[in-house]
């Protein structure tokens, strides 16, 4: 399919799709479950990298700049970190994040040409999917929760959490 194709659909769903997987599976499944059912299947969450991608590429050229994957972090983050109330710590929090936020691009980037491909960007996606699904059904929903939360006690540290 046409990535334009996703353009209309993004205009519904972009608004409920978070950018970068979070690494805790409670706030993954709140973040990518489209459809509502408490769950996230791979299908589904492939869709809403689609449509992310679509909604990121500010220029429609198919591929993210730094720039525009900056840009959009920077926006959320302004929002998140606009709550702090001291404006040194405000500033010093954005910085950090902002150099975060460059060498995750740069690690997108797999191929080092300066953009990320639509294929980059579903690749390190669908890496962050299966480090949720635990049991690797294809969905991440209670059940992989679970198995981390039991994880998590026996003391076994991951890069995901519950």
């Amino acid at each position: 399919m046409h990535p334009r194709f996703f353009t209309t659909l993004g205009l519904s769903l972009a608004v409920s799709c978070a950018l970068a997987a979070s690494h805790s599976s409670t706030v993954f499944i709140q973040e990518q479950d489209l459809n509502g059912d408490g769950k996230v299947g791979l299908e589904e969450f492939k869709l809403s990298r689609q449509v992310e991608f679509v909604r990121i590429d500010f220029n429609a050229d198919g591929l993210l700049s730094e720039a525009e994957y900056l840009a959009e972090f920077e926006g959320r983050l302004m929002q998140r970190i606009g709550k702090i109330a001291d404006a040194e710590r405000r500033r010093e929090e954005q910085q950090r994040q902002m150099r975060q936020a460059k060498v995750r691009f740069g690690v997108l980037d797999t191929d080092k040409n300066g953009s990320i491909s639509a294929e980059e960007f579903q690749a390190a996606g669908l890496r962050m999917f299966k480090l949720h699904d635990r049991n690797q059904d294809g969905v991440v929903d209670e059940a992989d929760v679970k198995i981390a939360e039991a994880e998590r006690k026996a003391g076994k540290e991951s890069f995901v959490a519950p």
